[in-house]
C-alpha cells in the first residue's frame, strides 16, 4: 500500500466476518435500552478474541479456505492502516453474498424488535470496539453492499434497506455523541450497482441518515453515471455532498492488459476533474485477488504478492492526482486519442499526466510558463515494455519541456522548480 500510495482502503465487515454466531447466544438480547445503559452487557471478551485471535488464523476466513488466505487478525489490519495514515471505509452488513452466517438470515431483513436489537447491537459493537475500546479511527461506514443486487446478500426491499440505514445511523450517532463527542463520522449509502436509481430514491427518502453518496460503477467511462448522480443530488440536502466510488475497475479480467490500464488512467482523470464528474474518494475492485477459482476475482495484486500491469497505471495516476491536488487543466482531444490533466501538488511542483490511446506517437511541448519558469522535469512512462518507470530527468527553461507520448502509452511529468 505504501508503494502504491493509496490513502483509503475499503474493508468488508459484518456478521459473516466478526459475528458468525450470535455473540451471546440469546437472540434479541441485549436490548437497545440495555446497551445504552451499560455497554458491558455485550460480551467484549468474545469480541476481543474474534478481532485479535481469529479461530481459523485469518480474519478473512469468510472469503475462502482459511489456510490459503492471509494469516492475521482484524486488530493487525486496523493497527497497520492507522500507522500508515490510511483511511478505512468499513462495510457493515448482516449477511454476505453466500447468505452467511446462517443465524443472521432471521434478520435479513430485520422485522421484529428482536431482529432490530441484533442489528443495533452488531453495529454498536463494531463501532465501539474499533473506536472506544480501541482507537483505530474507523469513521466511515458503508451500510451493506449493493442492496439492489440480491446476489450480494440483501434479502429485503428498497424500503427495508432504507430502514437499515436509518437504524445504523442512529447507532453511530449514539456512539459518537456519547463516547466520542466532537468527532465526525460518515454514513455511506446506498452503495448500489452502476446505473441504479436507488440513489435518487435514497436522496428523497432518507437524506438525514447518510452524508456520503456511495455508488459502484464499472463503466468504461465512469463520468456519465457520476454526472447523473450529481444531477439527482441537486435540490436535496446532498447538493454538495461528496460522491464516493465504492467499487470500480473490473470484476472480470483486464488488469494484465495495457489497453485496460490506459482506460483506468482515463477514469482516474475523469474522477479528479472539478465539476459534476468529480469523485471525492474511491476504491478499486479489487486491490488484491478476492475469492478463489471460478468464483474469484483478479486484483491489482495477485495471491503471491505480484503486481499486475494495471497496478503500475494506478500508481502513476495516484502520484499525479491523489489528495485533492489543484487541477489546472483537463483536456480530452477531439479524436479521442489524447487525454491530459495538469495538477499542482505544491507551489513548486506541477504534474502533467498524458494518456495516448491512439496509433500515432505525439511529440508535444509542455508549456507551464505561467506557473514555473525553470527547474527539472522528471518523466515516467507506462507502455507495453515499461511499467511506470522513470525514462528521463532533464532541466526545463522558460517553462517549456519537449515530451514524446508514444502510441498506446501514458507519461507523467513532474515539474519541480529550482
Amino acid at each position: 500500500m505504501t508503494d502504491l500510495g493509496i490513502n483509503t482502503y475499503r474493508i468488508y465487515g459484518g456478521m459473516s466476518r466478526w459475528e458468525t454466531e450470535d455473540d451471546d447466544g440469546r437472540y434479541g438480547l441485549p436490548t437497545i435500552a440495555q446497551i445504552k445503559a451499560d455497554p458491558d452487557v455485550i460480551p467484549w471478551e468474545r469480541w476481543d478474541r474474534v478481532m485479535t485471535q481469529p479461530k481459523a488464523g485469518t480474519d478473512y476466513a469468510f472469503s475462502g479456505v482459511p489456510t490459503e488466505l492471509w494469516q492475521g487478525s482484524a486488530r493487525t489490519i486496523f493497527e497497520t492502516l492507522k500507522r500508515a495514515d490510511i483511511r478505512p471505509v468499513l462495510t457493515i452488513r448482516n449477511t454476505d453474498p453466500g447468505w452467511n452466517p446462517d443465524w443472521a438470515l432471521e434478520l435479513n431483513p430485520p422485522r421484529t424488535e428482536a431482529d432490530w436489537n441484533e442489528w443495533w447491537e452488531h453495529v454498536f459493537a463494531t463501532i465501539y470496539w474499533l473506536n472506544v475500546r480501541n482507537d483505530y479511527r474507523v469513521d466511515d461506514f458503508e451500510i451493506h453492499n449493493e442492496p439492489d443486487n440480491r446476489q450480494q446478500g440483501w434479502g429485503g426491499s428498497r424500503n427495508d434497506y432504507f430502514k437499515l440505514v436509518q437504524v445504523a445511523h442512529d447507532v453511530a450517532d449514539f456512539v459518537y455523541s456519547t463516547y466520542l463527542p466532537g468527532r465526525d463520522y460518515h454514513i455511506h449509502a446506498p452503495v448500489t450497482t452502476g446505473e441504479s436509481s436507488w440513489v435518487s430514491d435514497a436522496l428523497q427518502t432518507i437524506p438525514d441518515f447518510f452524508d456520503s453518496v456511495n455508488i459502484h460503477n464499472y463503466a468504461e467511462n465512469i463520468a456519465v453515471y457520476t454526472q447523473q448522480v450529481r444531477q439527482w443530488m441537486q435540490g436535496t440536502l446532498h447538493a454538495d455532498s461528496p460522491i464516493w466510488l465504492g467499487e470500480w475497475g473490473t470484476y472480470t479480467t483486464g488488469y494484465d492488459d495495457l489497453a485496460f490500464s490506459l482506460s483506468l488512467l482515463k477514469n482516474l482523470i475523469r474522477a479528479a476533474q472539478p465539476g459534476a464528474a468529480h469523485i471525492y474518494g474511491s476504491h478499486i475492485f479489487s486491490l488484491y485477488d478476492w475469492g478463489q477459482g471460478e468464483d474469484g476475482f483478479a486484483g491489482l495484486i495477485n495471491a503471491r504478492g505480484e503486481h499486475r500491469f494495471s497496478y503500475y497505471a494506478f500508481r502513476m495516476g495516484i502520484r499525479a492526482l491523489q489528495g485533492g491536488q489543484t487541477v489546472l487543466s483537463t483536456e480530452f482531444s477531439q479524436n479521442d486519442d489524447l487525454t491530459a490533466i495538469a495538477t499542482k501538488s505544491t507551489p513548486e511542483t506541477i504534474y502533467l499526466l498524458v494518456v495516448n490511446e491512439g496509433s500515432l506517437t505525439y511529440d508535444l511541448t509542455a508549456n507551464i510558463s505561467t506557473l514555473l519558469t525553470e527547474g527539472t522535469g522528471t518523466v515516467w512512462q507506462l507502455s507495453d515494455q515499461i511499467a511506470d518507470e522513470t525514462i528521463s530527468s532533464q532541466p526545463f527553461q522558460a517553462g517549456r519541456l519537449p515530451i514524446s507520448v508514444p502510441t498506446q502509452s501514458a507519461i507523467l511529468v513532474e515539474f519541480t522548480a529550482i
